[in-house]
């Protein structure tokens, strides 16, 4: 350091009373102008001479700065008084200004704070407010509270005029410390950071390393940062070394209170058991997302908004509180309509009348009910569902429904003559017209009878129930069993009969049926489509149908209604036998499974693949059945025991809202029924191909989906399709998978 140093010496008093000062002058400064010395000097000529007035000076001179050292003055008798020559070592001239130890800041911005510059005598006023300037600086740029001062020393070489500069920028940090309430390991965290022992710590180093935390619980694990604090740690200062320790506390954001806003209808409890981020847990957003995606396959809200704000605890930031915000949709709705379909297989006219709640009051169960009436058709409809069976953690894991319904119909197929060698030669008795032998089934030599059909009737009367067991948020186990009765009654007028075992009659005890018989007695069986692997049934006899199901169900959809990532998967396995009471004794089993992935920047790619399996004896009723809203290129159904499905649609937003879609889609179907005879033609609704052969149909084609919310309808459907025999137009509600 620079030692400035004053040596005073005062002069005896040459009598009793002090002498009058007859001059005053000052030597030795070369630079600094005598008039600035002067300026500050107390003692004139022609005052009584004070020896501490001199001494004041003396002090008054070293606080100008310019001077190394002031020699003592020299005071000296004069005729008539003294004469007082105070004598001064100036500092010397600046000839180079240089920095050492900074890393951070350039030497020319250090250079730009100071006053002192090169040509001047060195002051050392003005270097101690050169020195507050650059500590000033220092601490705006993040690197204050470290050290008492940032120029640690100077070097001023009085031969040459060079001034030296020593910065101490900062402390060098020794140790990080991770405290807090981090959630992650310090391994896992310390990487990540911009700081490294050896570095020096800066409030900028510090800020960019909260940056960084934030993208490392963010992306990187989904998680919320609630609070962080970093500096030095003050008990680990050493100025000597030029060392400390950092520490940063770092707490992960967690939710003290869920709040829920906006329901007017559906209870508190009824969302929060669908909630999984609850007080006291971490604020991960993936797990909000899973809860939105729960929210919103309830099926309960037009909108549901998530945010986190302030929790109740100002002192404590990284509490928060989490509200969910959501706006109540129609879930119950009344239905009346009626309409018309013509033709043989056509409904005729009819009537519906229903009503279905699946929120009903608000407690998230639902209930439907439906009434169809017309002229070939009724069904009569009720069903349950809870999906929670209680409030306590386990009944919580159950779920039951339960479905009553009856249902008949009556269809029309057209009939074709037989050719048979012999019929022609039986008389009529009692001029009783003679049987005249039909078939269902087309063929080169079969032509269809002009005004004639073929009465086909069937009928079901039963009830249903089904339990869950969650196994997960997303995975659920039912067990289920079924109990209806069923008949099938299919027949056509005197004096046509039914030959051989047309359509199918049963092994069990059977009306007569022979040439000779009375035709009223000469009735089929049920359903037109000849095979081994469909169940003979009694023409109008009735039969028990008993099944127990079991399945797997899992979906992690993002959306119930217009998903844009996610799977949806269903296993499931049918049984009926006659140990459960039932008159049929076959196996049905089905695997589904939907994948979305979100490709470009609204669209999506839906992939979606099932295989359907039977062995037995199927009752014609639950044969596997496609129509246009799986293959959307044909206007009849596909009937099937065995069956392949795959489709792929890509769904692209037409509108900002996602409620106007175009789609672009492939269908592809292989199936057979097992046994079947090669009699069928599919465009008949009837199946074609060998015994054990496979069909193969496919379609490709595009369509627009409208979401009218109005309505209470999340997707109404419209597809144009080509497939193997033309254009064919579907409409549809919700999407086709």
């Amino acid at each position: 350091m620079l030692v400035l140093s004053v040596a005073l010496i005062v002069a005896p008093a040459s009598s009793a009373t002090n002498p009058k000062i007859v001059s005053v002058d000052v030597t030795g400064n070369l630079h600094v102008p005598t008039q600035t010395i002067m300026a500050v000097v107390q003692a004139h000529p022609g005052d009584i001479y004070d020896p501490r007035t001199v001494q004041d000076d003396l002090a008054r001179i070293n606080a100008l700065g310019y001077f190394a050292n002031i020699a003592p003055p020299l005071v000296r008798p004069r005729p008539g008084g003294v004469a007082i020559t105070y004598r001064v070592i100036e500092n010397p001239v600046i000839s180079k200004i240089q920095f050492t130890g900074n890393a951070k800041v350039p030497s020319d911005t250090l250079l730009a704070l100071m006053d002192l510059s090169v040509g001047q005598v060195f002051n050392t006023n003005t270097f101690r407010q050169d020195v507050l300037k650059i500590n000033n600086y220092y601490e705006r740029i993040g690197y204050g509270g470290q050290v008492p001062t940032h120029v640690k020393d100077l070097n001023l070489d009085p031969q040459s005029g060079a001034l030296t500069l020593v910065i101490q920028e900062g402390l060098v940090v020794k140790n990080i410390i991770i405290g807090g309430d981090p959630l992650l390991p310090p391994p896992l965290i310390l990487p990540s950071l911009t700081l490294k022992p050896g570095s020096v710590y800066s409030d900028e180093v510090r800020d960019a390393d909260y940056k960084a935390l934030q993208k490392l619980y963010e992306d990187k694990f989904h998680l919320e940062l609630g609070n962080f604090e970093g500096g030095i740690d003050p008990s680990s200062i050493d100025l000597k070394a030029g060392t400390a320790d950092v520490k940063y506390n770092i707490y992960v954001a967690r939710v003290a209170v869920v709040e829920i806003t906006g329901n007017t209808r559906t209870k508190d409890a009824v969302i929060r058991r669908e909630l999984r981020v609850r007080p006291g847990q971490v604020l991960n957003t993936d797990a909000i997302k899973r809860d939105y995606e729960r929210l919103n396959s309830l099926g309960f809200f037009s909108k549901i908004e998530p945010d986190v704000k302030e929790g109740p605890d100002p002192k404590k930031p990284q509490l928060v509180t989490l509200v969910w915000h959501v706006t109540e949709q129609r879930t119950a709705s009344a239905s009346v309509g009626f309409g018309y379909s013509g033709g043989l297989t056509g409904q005729g006219l009819y009537g519906t009348l229903g009503f279905s709640d699946n929120n009903l009051h608000g407690t998230g169960n639902s209930a439907s009910i439906q009434f169809e009436k017309g002229a070939r058709t009724g069904v009569a409809q009720i069903s349950a569902s809870v999906p929670y069976l209680g409030n306590t953690p386990q009944s919580m894991k159950y779920s039951v429904s339960g479905t009553i319904s009856t249902n008949s119909s009556t269809y029309y197929y057209p009939v074709y003559g037989v050719s048979t060698t012999g019929i022609s030669s039986i008389p009529s008795a009692g001029g009783t017209p003679a049987p005249i032998p039909v078939t269902l089934y087309p063929t080169s030599t079969a032509q269809q009878i002009s005004g004639v059909v073929a009465t086909s009737q069937s009928s079901s009367t039963g009830a249903s129930a089904t339990i869950g067991r969650r196994l997960s948020d997303y995975t659920i186990l039912t067990l289920g069993g079924g109990a209806s009765t069923i008949r099938y009654n299919t027949t056509v007028p005197s004096p046509y009969y039914f030959q051989g075992n047309q359509p199918n009659v049963s092994v069990l005890p059977q009306p007569t049926c022979s040439p000779l018989a009375s035709a009223t007695n000469c009735n089929g069986g049920s359903f037109g489509i000849s095979a081994s692997s469909i169940a003979n049934v009694n023409t109008g006899a009735p039969y028990k149908l008993n099944t127990a199901t079991i399945g797997l169900q899992s979906t992690t959809l993002d959306d119930p209604f217009n998903p844009r990532s996610g799977l949806k998967g269903q296993l499931s396995l049918g049984i009926s036998n006659p140990a459960i009471g039932s008159n049929f004794d076959y196996t049905q089993g089905t695997l589904d499974v939907a994948k979305f992935f979100p490709v470009l920047r609204s669209a999506t790619i839906g992939v979606h693949g099932a295989a359907y399996n039977s062995t037995g004896v199927i009752p014609p009723s639950n044969l596997f059945t496609f129509s246009d809203q799986q293959m959307r290129g044909y206007n009849q159904v596909f009937y099937a025991t065995n069956a392949f499905l795959g489709q792929v649609e890509l769904r692209q937003p037409l509108s900002i809202d996602r409620r106007i879609t175009l789609a672009f889609f492939v269908d592809e179907l292989d199936y057979k029924i097992r046994g079947a005879y090669p009699l069928l033609n599919p465009y008949t609704n009837r199946i074609v191909g060998y015994p054990g052969n496979w069909a193969l149909y496919g379609d490709a084609g595009f369509g627009i989906r409208f979401d009218v919310p109005q309505l209470g309808l999340h997707t109404i459907r419209i597809d144009f399709a080509r497939g193997a025999n033309g254009t064919h137009t579907s409409f549809g509600i919700g999407q086709s998978f």
